[in-house]
Formats: C-alpha cells, structure tokens, sequence
C-alpha cells in the first residue's frame, strides 16, 4: 500500500479554506434569496444551476413550482406542465439534457424547457418544445449506463432547434447583431 501523504492533503486543503469558505457563504446567501422566488417549495441540495432554470422558467411564463413529487417543475397559468433541464457552460455535453425518468404516459409533462446558462449564470438561451412532439419524433434516446437502460435523454440540436428558442439572453442577442453586422 501507498504511504497516505496527509501533509500534503492538508496543505492542499488549507489553501482552498478561504475561497471555498468564501464560495459557502455565496451560496447561502443565493440560497436564501432565491427561496424568496420558490413559491414556498424547498430548494433542496446544492443545485444552483437546476435552482436557476425552474425559477426562470416559472418567472418567465407566470407559473408556479410543483412540487418533487410531480414528474413536471413548474406550472403555467395555462395549465402547462413543464420539466426544465438546465445547462451551464460550453463543455461538450451541455446540449445533453439529464435525465428523463419516462416520456410516454399522462403523468409525464406537457413540455420541455431548456435553459443554457453562460459561465457567468447568466441566461444564454431557453427553448420550449412540446413533449408530445419530442416523443413523437423520437428526440428522447436511451440512457445507458455499463449496458443497462437506466432512463433517457434529450439533445439539444442548436440549428434544428432554432424555432424553439423563446428567450436569448443579452449576451447572446448581442453576439448575433455583431455576427450579423459583419
């Protein structure tokens, strides 16, 4: 066996002590203020990405939050029931939704809303789809994980997609007129 290294364990760790400190109380305080939008749901974990996504969502279209026992996030006054799947970054697999437990049956949602964030948190575009259309054109692929179905998933295809964007955040519009401008 390895000799443990705890001094360097140690070093290493007390050099992250104070900027993830500092990152605890910033999620805290995010934490506290975004439970003012919550609808009086709890914001369980520490998801501040997912968090994000149904609380724009539910802003954006006037609905509230379900709760976690619904298959669906948050309610719309028209009587949407809509899944949101939220996305931070440009890795490669930010256009790969989590998972989607089941997407055939009453009890799943009317619609899917997907919410791409920038780096920053900010909004870089939301799309809305009809879950009944996703299903139908066989959008939703197998999950498979060493070789069992575990659930599905949806891709986000930016250039198919493109009728379904709903909202496009600041820096995103701004970053097409400087395209479009050229």
């Amino acid at each position: 066996m390895t000799a443990a290294d705890t001094k360097a364990l140690e070093a290493l760790q007390a050099d992250f002590a104070e900027p993830f400190g500092q990152l605890a109380e910033l999620q805290r305080n995010i934490h506290l203020r975004l439970t003012d939008y919550a609808d009086g749901k709890r914001l369980k974990g520490n998801e501040i990405v997912g968090w994000l996504g149904e609380i724009y969502g539910k802003t954006l279209f006037g609905g509230a939050l379900a709760s976690d026992s619904e298959e669906h996030d948050f309610v719309t006054p028209a009587g949407w029931r809509v899944s949101v799947k939220t996305r931070k970054g440009w890795g490669k697999g930010w256009r790969r939704t989590s998972a989607v437990p089941k997407f055939e049956g009453d009890e799943c949602p009317s619609h899917l809303l997907f919410v791409h964030l920038d780096d920053s948190y900010l909004i870089d575009r939301i799309w809305l789809f009809d879950w009944r259309k996703l299903a139908a054109a066989g959008r939703f692929k197998r999950h498979v994980v060493r070789g069992a179905h575990r659930s599905y998933i949806f891709m986000l295809d930016e250039k198919r997609d493109q009728a379904n964007i709903v909202y496009s955040g600041v820096r995103h519009r701004e970053f097409c007129e400087e395209f479009d401008g050229d």
